[in-house]
């Protein structure tokens, strides 16, 4: 049974994603849907007024919730196995995480539950045309989807310091693809926007030059004034640290 408490989790998830959406979205995008700012702000305005803060929980809820979220966890991993023949199944994955997380929004197994659900909803909303391009009714979708998985990966890595191999992966997989939706539109995107995602990319430990330098989508950047001494700057790294390991 959800929380009562769901509802209105629910809808200030919305309101992220109507501001994530409104200030990162379709700027200088060709072909992405725009979102209109003063929009988003009246639509929040509303809703907080609707579902007004909840009273925090008790540490007897909490512990109820998590065990219910380490119960239901197995579930977001059967739809996430599903959406491998069927990517719909990624849409469901990404609400059932999401209902697990607002729950316990500290709930690390939760969290990384919830970034692979947005990774599996980028790539299930990354069909391409016969000329290799993205279909432009689904690049609204892959936008938020990876945008989201961001989000909540950098809390993750702000929560715990600890990370295992598998959550390191995950932080890299995120944050190239991050860097990979920004390929989408390589004469009209954010060049710091996509400088960010390679440097968070390095910091989280990423050590593919080859996977680096053969991304089509990275391609005009390496060209690019703006980005180029960033992706220059990665790949020397990796070349260093691969050459420390080979001198221990």
């Amino acid at each position: 049974m959800a929380s009562p408490r769901w509802a209105t989790v629910v809808v200030r998830g919305f309101i992220c994603s109507l501001i994530l959406v409104a200030v990162g979205c379709g700027q200088g995008q060709t072909g992405a849907q725009k979102f209109n700012e003063d929009e988003a702000k009246a639509q929040k305005e509303e809703l907080l007024k609707k579902y007004p803060v909840s009273p925090p929980d008790t540490p007897e809820q909490v512990l109820e919730k998590e065990a219910k979220i380490d119960e239901t966890l197995p579930q977001v991993y059967e739809l996430l196995e599903a959406a491998k023949q069927d990517p719909k199944k990624a849409d469901e994955a990404v609400e059932l995480s999401m209902s697990l997380l607002t729950q316990v929004p500290g709930h690390r197994a939760a969290k990384v539950a919830y970034c692979k659900a947005q990774l599996a909803a980028f790539f299930a909303n990354e069909p391409t045309d016969e000329n290799g391009n993205v279909i432009d009714e689904f690049e609204f979708n892959m936008a938020v989807a990876i945008r989201s998985a961001c989000l909540e990966i950098d809390r993750l890595q702000e929560t715990f310091e600890d990370l295992s191999e598998e959550e390191k992966q995950l932080c890299q997989e995120v944050y190239f693809n991050r860097a990979r939706l920004d390929g989408l539109y390589p004469d009209g995107s954010d060049t710091g926007l996509f400088n960010a995602a390679i440097n968070k990319l390095m910091s989280a430990g990423f050590q593919d030059a080859e996977r680096l330098k053969s991304e089509p989508r990275f391609q005009p950047y390496f060209t690019n004034p703006e980005t180029a001494s960033v992706l220059k700057a990665a790949l020397a790294k990796i070349e260093a640290s691969g050459q420390d390991d080979g001198n221990k």
